[in-house]
């Protein structure tokens, strides 16, 4: 199914053992001085032994600390470096697996520079102003988390001087030839992504009318010099490869697939073995890190990769959300020749084996909500809403192969996110596992979360699939009493059944055309009683009905599809709550031709959401019309509206009247005490995990599931 993922390849003389690459991305697992920690190379370890042809390690500053954008990041600027770096590349190397060092140096991203109160250095000054819209979209206290990780203050810029250009070769190489002593395979030379290389690359940041800039050629002089200094202190046969934008978006005058095209001819010329295509956008932008490198777009650039490929004779490395079976269709048609991922190889480490053994549906899916990649926006280290190990590689890697010392009888009551995974888990360590749900469907909440947001369901499949595979004694449509426990007799009682929820106390919420969550969860998915159906029409009623018994409610995708044809909601709908939960559901309803506006009490929208998703998300909502009205406070609903009352800060409050057909409250999660207590009295321990003690959303609900079995 996968031969071409799972073939040979060849770059400069290296050998790889298949296609599959993990492409760099900052993780902040390195020490303070920029050594390479042990919970680094655990990472890179992790994803060695989980079958990927070839790593490419995060950015590793050639001249740390000058031109890095955080402490916490490699570095191999003198020979100090090298010990822990060989660990790094002998571990990697038992397993298989290639490994080229990432070298830049971050230009005007250099943040370390500007906290230390040195120059940055541009090749030109800059006269791009862009949007400057990122903090629109952001808290107070995400805004001061940024403003610290920046160091705050304007960067003073210095354009490169010729002497300073020599430099900056001379650090690539030496950092190269060093790379070659520490034991990689080969390196990356970072000519994208804004950072000193690309600043060169594009004419709308380099202005420069010597030598290394106006044309196209003189714009890639500096990148062409330095792979030819690469090769020379390294040596011929050490492959090396730039990592090139096919396109700044959101840039005027920046880089176009001509200019990348160009700019990859010429780097071959000079002595590249492959090119990875990337791009960039708008720096200034809050969205636009979401056109790139973040890319949102499904396979965002492989027809910019694809047209090099055409213009070149060596390897092209696309990059971008791309599945595994858009790759190996693009390997099969001769588009590009090695698939490079990052945050896939987050989710599950051991995708390329699972890939290469024929078992794609055992791959935990990545959901792309983007909490990896917003940590380094603010200096954190790196970690993954689906997978609890990523960035603990060094503590938990090998924790689900140790068999618990005394295997016990576990009982975990409520099938979502949470119990799913500690059933999981705890099987695999060995214990006896009665998994009960009181629906007659496995997945809670997310499979409602499947629905408006699609990349959930793959999440919602895998876990479904992992409690079916394993030795999980599963009863669906089960209470779980307290004498049902007493007649279990566990040894340990684990309780996931979720949040409660509760209406607001405003005029007007029992209403016919208002529902809540519940609601519309039992009426989509199938999982509840009539009440909800009960709201709607005569034929509203019969379209659900008739969902349900033909199987559609039972899968997210298939209903997902059928809802655009049939919704049982008006046209002009109105969301209470600008939370996770009102966003996604605006989203899903607004792309299925309903008039939505969203209320919310607060200042901001989607805190809940990693901040570069929010960012995209309300991007969206906007171009799709969504109305945004924050510091909204509702009084009451009627049958034709909604009135709230929108405060204008200082200056007080103004009443308004939003036309409603129908009204979905999104808000009221909170924590379910009750079904602790009333369980407590079977007299067995019991530990509350997921949303039941507190509203953790999907990251917290699976953390929690993964540690309490984990500690049984």
């Amino acid at each position: 199914m996968f031969d071409h993922l799972a073939s040979p390849l060849e770059i400069g003389g290296m050998k790889l053992r298949n296609r599959m690459a993990m492409s760099a991305m900052g993780v902040e697992l390195a020490a303070e001085d920029g050594h390479a920690s042990d919970a680094i190379i655990a990472y890179y370890e992790a994803r060695a032994r989980g079958g990927v042809g070839l790593i490419v390690t995060e950015v590793c500053a050639v001249a740390y600390p000058r031109g890095a954008t955080a402490r916490r990041q490699l570095a191999l600027s003198s020979d100090e470096y090298l010990p822990e770096l060989r660990e790094l590349t002998e571990r990697v190397h038992r397993h298989g697996a290639r490994i080229a060092l990432q070298l830049v140096h971050h230009g005007k991203v250099s943040r370390v520079d500007v906290k230390e109160g040195r120059p940055v250095l541009v090749p030109s000054r800059p006269r791009f102003k862009g949007a400057m819209d990122m903090a629109q979209d952001l808290s107070a206290e995400e805004i001061g988390w940024l403003i610290r990780a920046s160091g705050g203050g304007m960067p003073e810029y210095h354009e490169a001087t010729t002497e300073d250009i020599a430099w900056v070769i001379d650090a690539f190489a030496s950092a190269a030839e060093r790379a070659r002593r520490a034991g990689f395979d080969a390196v990356e030379i970072h000519g994208g992504h804004g950072y000193l290389l690309s600043e060169f690359l594009s004419p709308a940041w380099n202005f420069r009318e010597d030598e290394y800039g106006g044309s196209r050629e003189g714009r890639a002089r500096l990148l062409c010099e330095v792979i030819a200094a690469v090769k020379e202190r390294a040596g011929s046969d050490f492959p090396v490869w730039p990592r090139i934008d096919c396109r700044e978006f959101r840039t005027p005058g920046g880089i176009t697939p001509d200019d990348a095209g160009r700019t990859a001819e010429l780097a071959a010329e000079a002595g590249a073995d492959a090119i990875h295509v990337t791009a960039y956008a708008d720096s200034t932008s809050g969205v636009g890190f979401t056109d790139a490198p973040l890319v949102h777009e499904e396979a965002g650039y492989v027809d910019e990769a694809a047209a090099i490929r055409a213009r070149i004779g060596i390897p092209v490395i696309a990059v971008g959300r791309i599945e595994p079976e858009v790759g190996d269709r693009l390997i099969r048609e001769g588009r590009v020749d090695l698939i490079a991922m990052a945050r896939k190889l987050l989710a599950d480490p051991d995708l390329p084996n699972k890939i290469v053994a024929g078992r794609p549906r055992e791959i935990r899916p990545c959901i792309y909500c983007y909490t990896c990649v917003a940590q380094p926006f603010f200096d954190r280290p790196v970690r993954c809403a689906v997978n609890p190990v990523t960035a603990h590689e060094s503590t938990l890697d090998r924790a689900l192969e140790e068999r618990a010392p005394r295997p016990r009888r576990i009982l975990i009551v409520g099938g979502g996110p949470a119990g799913m995974e500690a059933a999981r888990v705890a099987c695999l360590r060995g214990h006896e596992v009665i998994l009960c749900e009181k629906s007659g469907q496995l997945g809670g909440t997310l499979r409602f979360a499947a629905l408006v947001y699609a990349p959930n369901e793959r999440l919602l499949d895998w876990l479904e699939g992992q409690v079916r595979r394993l030795d999980i004694d599963l009863r669906l449509k089960t209470e779980v009493t307290p004498g049902f426990i007493r007649q279990l007799a566990p040894d340990e009682v684990l309780v996931a059944a979720g949040a409660a929820r509760s209406k607001p106390r405003i005029p007007g919420v029992d209403l016919d055309h208002v529902f809540d969550g519940d609601d519309l969860r039992a009426l989509l998915t199938g999982q509840g009683d009539e009440a909800a159906a009960a709201k709607l029409s005569l034929f509203g009623r019969a379209a659900i009905r008739a969902g349900r018994a033909i199987g559609i409610t039972t899968t997210p995708g298939r209903l997902r599809e059928a809802s655009r044809a049939f919704m049982p909601l008006g046209r002009k709908v109105v969301i209470v709550g600008g939370g996770l939960v009102g966003l996604e559901l605006a989203e899903f309803l607004a792309e299925r031709g309903r008039k939505v506006v969203v209320l919310e009490e607060g200042s901001h929208f989607g805190l809940e959401m990693a901040h570069p998703r929010r960012w995209r998300v309300l991007d969206d909502l906007r171009q799709h019309g969504v109305r945004l009205i924050a510091k909204a406070r509702v009084s009451s609903i009627d049958r034709q509206a909604v009135d709230c009352e929108i405060s204008d800060g200082d200056a007080g409050s103004t009443r308004h009247a939003e036309p409603a057909d129908s009204v979905i409250l999104a808000t009221g999660l909170e924590p379910n005490p009750r079904v602790i207590e009333v369980l407590r009295e079977a007299g067995v321990p019991i530990r509350e995990i997921g949303d039941v003690k507190g509203v953790g959303y999907l990251e917290g609900a699976i953390r929690d599931g993964f540690h309490a079995a984990l500690e049984l």
